[in-house]
């Protein structure tokens, strides 16, 4: 059997691939977690006139939370300092932070009608590049914005942003 913990792993992952999937983005899991990447999300070409490079990539770092807290629109999430430090630094491919926010009820996470899978909430995305190095040694808080849905729509504009080597940063 699978522990809580274990299904909101799993069930970040299948957000991720069903928004990638929708987006007509590959998305590669990654074996090993040592960068503090899950997941790395893929295009396939020219994706935009405007395209300096091919086949662009985002790197992800996953997380989940049933009872996460929300202040003037953004989701507040307590990150390992690790993951904190490792997705603030300037790399290839850009890196996000993904946090999935579910009910606090596991029977309202996912709902089965006769016609219809409906996962309720949804995630958000934020973008650490360039933020600051703190003293703290074990955790640091974050704030997600609220209208930064991890989206098709969303994913898309941020492939094509890579595409044209621009940053991808918080919307205002």
């Amino acid at each position: 059997m699978l522990s809580e913990n274990d299904i909101k792993e799993e069930l970040s992952y299948a957000y991720v691939h069903a928004v990638a999937a929708r987006a007509s983005f590959a998305c590669e899991r990654i074996s090993k977690d040592r960068d503090s990447i899950d997941v790395t999300i893929r295009a396939k070409g020219r994706l935009h006139e405007e395209s300096i490079f091919l086949s662009p990539s985002i790197d992800l770092q996953l997380k989940t939370t049933s009872i996460g807290e929300f202040q003037d629109d953004h989701l507040i999430h307590d990150l390992p300092i690790k993951n904190y430090d490792d997705l603030r630094q300037h790399s290839a491919a850009p890196r996000l932070l993904i946090v999935l926010a579910l009910p606090e009820d596991p029977q309202e996470w996912l709902c089965f009608t006769g016609e219809a899978l409906i996962a309720r909430r949804c995630a958000y995305w934020v973008s650490l590049a360039h933020m600051p190095e703190v003293s703290n040694s074990t955790q640091k808080r974050v704030k997600v914005p609220t209208s930064q849905v991890f989206s098709p729509e969303a994913l898309h504009r941020m492939m094509i942003q890579t595409s044209r080597n621009q940053e991808i940063r918080h919307e205002l």
